[in-house]
């Protein structure tokens, strides 16, 4: 019985083809890709891990450069997590993330993008109704909440869906917080050997709703997130390496108590303001002036 990681790691190592971890490569890079706006097929992708190259369609297929460059990174960046599985979540690895995702875009080289650190002008969670995140002035402080969940995750559905969605209520980056965000979750699965979650792009508008509620109706997102760890332990870990992976899954939650309180007492972010005053939504932070997260 192996650990999930050494398994991805060993397969890696020995170029398995159409194993679990190069099935896993895509179905994320494809995935979480495409529901941030990428063009490309999952048959694109596939082509572009394979043979780093990327084949239009058709006449009429538009391919953009960045989606292409976007997806390499994403793979490495996959490869980059699994060598750091162990080690904690903190803004080196966050911001390490955003600069591997990102070498190479139009963006790198956007002053305003501050690309490998954290955000200097405000943004939303444009994908779920322009929903405010955590100013740029209150991101070391929020995000050292988001580590601290992190550094204390158990097998349990509610806390894994918790830090997930305060690390994207947070949205510590300009771009990238949901690939990013993902990554991290994942990363953070394969570190206490459960069951890791791919959220689907078909299943994208459940997702969306599980972040856009889950103040008040956490069930959204810990059930989502349960169904897409389900169909990764069903399709990929039990079909690709039937019985030689060696992991817990608590796949049930005490959902009453939880949602009771939440509904006497929705969550918050503490750090996100209900309302964006002129100066905060149009200053840009000098990233100088941010303060460093604790050690």
């Amino acid at each position: 019985m192996s650990r999930l990681v050494d398994w991805l790691v060993r397969e890696r190592s020995e170029r398995v083809s159409h194993g679990l971890y190069y099935n896993t490569q895509i179905a994320m890079g494809y995935n979480s890709n495409h529901m941030e706006g990428s063009t490309l097929t999952p048959e694109q992708t596939a082509q572009l891990f394979t043979t780093g190259s990327v084949l239009a369609d058709g006449p009429d297929d538009i391919i953009r450069a960045d989606d292409v460059i976007e997806m390499g990174n994403h793979f490495r960046m996959f490869d980059w997590m699994l060598d750091h599985v162990d080690d904690p979540v903190d803004k080196t690895m966050v911001c390490t993330m955003q600069s591997i995702l990102k070498r190479g875009t139009s963006q790198e080289s956007n002053p305003d993008r501050n690309i490998g650190g954290y955000k200097i002008l405000p943004n939303v969670i444009s994908e779920i109704e322009q929903i405010h995140t955590v100013l740029p002035a209150d991101v070391p402080a929020a995000m050292n909440v988001v580590y601290e969940l992190y550094r204390n995750l158990t097998d349990d559905p509610y806390a894994i869906a918790k830090a997930h969605w305060m690390f994207e209520s947070t949205h510590p980056l300009s771009d990238g917080n949901g690939r990013i965000g993902r990554m991290i979750m994942f990363k953070e699965l394969l570190r206490i050997d459960t069951v890791p979650v791919v959220v689907r792009d078909s299943q994208k508008l459940l997702y969306y709703r599980g972040l856009r509620n889950f103040s008040g109706e956490p069930g959204y997102l810990v059930d989502t997130l349960l169904s897409e760890r389900d169909y990764y332990r069903d399709r990929f870990i039990e079909q690709l390496a039937p019985g030689r992976i060696e992991y817990t899954y608590v796949d049930t939650w005490d959902r009453t108590p939880i949602e009771r309180r939440h509904t006497a007492q929705p969550a918050h972010n503490p750090f996100v303001k209900d309302h964006w005053d002129t100066v905060d939504v149009y200053q840009r932070v000098d990233p100088s002036s941010i303060e460093p997260d604790a050690a």
